[in-house]
């Protein structure tokens, strides 16, 4: 029997019960998190991990998560953008 990857919950840590993940939850912050130094290090250092993995065999994989994680990144960093998505 073949496990299915799941690139969600092996490199951000995020279960089945907890998706589709929000902003705050695929870069590892805490609802509503406001700092932009935070926001930043957050996607800096989820990025950086997702990034180890685009040669290996979930490349594509990598690939989609890494957008996912940039698209977050714009919106949360950007006040105004953040407030938006928060309502």
């Amino acid at each position: 029997m073949t496990e299915t990857f799941d690139p969600y919950y092996r490199w951000l840590g995020i279960r089945d019960a907890q998706r589709p993940p929000n902003h705050y939850r695929l870069l590892g912050l805490e609802p509503f998190e406001s700092d932009t130094e935070v926001i930043e290090a957050s996607a800096d250092r989820q990025m950086s991990f997702v990034r180890t993995f685009q040669t290996g065999p979930h490349a594509d994989v990598s690939q989609r998560i890494l957008n996912e994680l940039s698209q977050a990144r714009i919106c949360l960093a950007n006040p105004q953008k953040r407030a938006a998505y928060d309502d």
